[in-house]
């Protein structure tokens, strides 16, 4: 059964045939959500999440945002 929570880019999930994968492309929510989910054999697969039986495996790191460049010296 899939997390009780919609999926962002950036997810790693685990589906119980195709293993580990990480979440590339997310449309619509909750059950009618669908996913693109590259796997570790480097397949990408669509998968619609009401189906998948995907487990959350660890949420999308937040990046920080960019540092404004350095003023020139002298």
């Amino acid at each position: 059964m899939a997390d009780q929570r919609d999926f962002q880019v950036g997810d790693r999930v685990q589906h119980p045939e195709f293993g580990d994968g990480l979440v590339l492309e997310t449309r619509g929510k909750g059950d009618q959500a669908a996913l693109l989910v590259s796997f570790d054999d480097k397949v990408k697969r669509k998968l619609a999440v009401r189906f998948a039986k995907l487990t959350l495996v660890a949420p999308a790191q937040t990046r920080e945002p960019p540092r404004p460049p350095r003023p020139p010296r002298g």
